[in-house]
């Protein structure tokens, strides 16, 4: 409890330049879980500041920060949001993995939302994140809803089909 505070500092730091000490300071917050992070983490995510490629490493870590640490808030929230509109699909991906987490009626609507993102990869997750949320039943809506795109369809069959044969293992196992 006692990094906190400096970890926090570092990263409102406007002199220090090195990415990588604030990459390390975030998932340090992390690790530590401190309901206090949380601001600064927002902060990162808020930021308006060009990132080049090598900066989203940053956003991403202070996603995968904020979901190990229980936290509350439009602000949070709204952070979240713009995520899923950053350039990099994997901010994008961090993104829906805390909307999940959150345990936010408003989440399942954005992850929703992100079935019809062009990566692949943002699909895939949407499509497990609403599985994880709603259960296998989201599965059969996404295939049978016109308007889902084809990735977002494709995904859907095949987590079914990875699960029908889960089950068909589990009861294979279970007759020997």
């Amino acid at each position: 409890r006692y990094a906190v505070l400096p970890l926090m500092n570092i990263l409102e730091d406007e002199t220090e330049s090195s990415v990588y000490v604030k990459e390390s300071a975030v998932s340090a917050l992390g690790m530590i879980g401190d309901e206090k992070a949380v601001d600064s983490l927002v902060s990162i995510l808020e930021s308006k500041k060009g990132f080049l490629d090598k900066f989203t490493f940053l956003k991403e870590r202070a996603l995968e920060a904020l979901n190990k640490i229980s936290f509350k808030g439009d602000r949070v929230f709204n952070a979240l949001v713009k995520s899923l509109r950053d350039e990099s699909p994997q901010v994008r991906i961090n993104a829906i993995e805390v909307l999940m987490n959150s345990e936010d009626d408003r989440a399942i609507d954005l992850i929703k939302g992100m079935l019809s993102d062009q990566n692949r990869e943002v699909v895939q997750n949407a499509v497990i994140a609403l599985y994880n949320i709603l259960g296998e039943e989201i599965l059969s809506e996404i295939i049978n809803d016109e308007t889902s795109p084809s990735i977002a369809k494709n995904e859907a069959l095949k987590l079914q089909d990875d699960l029908r044969e889960e089950e068909i293992e589990e009861a294979n196992e279970q007759d020997e």
